[in-house]
C-alpha cells in the first residue's frame, strides 16, 4: 500500500513554497518533485489566510509527502471548516508521480483527519464533469457521485462520502 504523510504547513513553510522548490525542499527536509503544485495562485491565497488567521491551517492546506521515497509529490487540503457537517477537499499530484496510488492515499489521509472531527458527517469533492482519473481516485476512496454543480461558471461533478462509508 502506498503511504503518504500529510504536512499541515504554517506561514514560514508556505512562504518557502512561494520562494521556490529549492527553498521548500530545505524547509521541508525532503526533495520536492517538479510540478507538485500547478495552482500556485492558491498558495498566495493560503499565505494571505494564514497571515490573517494562523488557526486557519486546521481546515486548510496539506502538503503530500510520499513515504518511500520521501519526497513532496503534491498538495491539497480542505476548502474551509465544516459547514452543516460537510467539509470539501481537493488535491493534486505531480504529473510524474500519477498512477502510483498517491492521490488515493492522500485522499484517504484527509478523510481520516476530517472524520476525526465530530463536526464532520460528510466529505465532498468536485471534479471536471467528465470521466477521469480524479473520479476514479474518489471512487477508490468510497465516494459516490452526488450530482452536478457550478464552480467558477463551470459545470462540475460533486462526489460525496458519509462517515459510515
Amino acid at each position: 500500500m502506498t503511504a503518504v504523510r500529510l504536512v499541515r504547513p504554517d506561514l514560514p513553510l508556505i512562504e518557502a513554497a512561494l520562494a521556490g522548490d529549492a527553498e521548500l525542499s530545505r524547509a521541508l527536509g525532503v526533495p520536492v518533485v517538479e510540478g507538485w503544485a500547478t495552482f500556485a495562485g492558491a498558495l498566495e491565497a493560503t499565505r494571505t489566510r494564514l497571515e490573517r488567521e494562523p488557526s486557519a491551517s486546521a481546515w486548510g492546506t496539506r502538503l503530500f509527502v510520499a513515504v518511500e521515497p520521501a519526497e513532496l509529490v503534491g498538495w491539497g487540503g480542505f476548502k474551509g471548516p465544516p459547514s452543516e457537517g460537510t467539509v470539501e477537499l481537493g488535491y493534486e499530484i505531480a504529473e510524474s508521480r500519477r498512477g502510483r496510488g498517491l492521490a488515493t492515499a492522500s485522499v484517504e489521509r484527509m478523510l481520516e483527519e476530517a472524520f476525526a472531527s465530530e463536526e464532520v458527517t460528510r466529505v465532498i469533492a468536485h471534479t471536471l464533469a467528465e470521466r477521469n482519473a480524479s473520479n476514479q481516485v474518489l471512487e477508490k476512496a468510497a465516494f459516490v457521485f452526488d450530482g452536478e454543480a457550478r464552480e467558477r461558471e463551470k459545470l462540475v461533478w460533486r462526489f460525496a462520502r458519509g462517515r459510515s462509508a
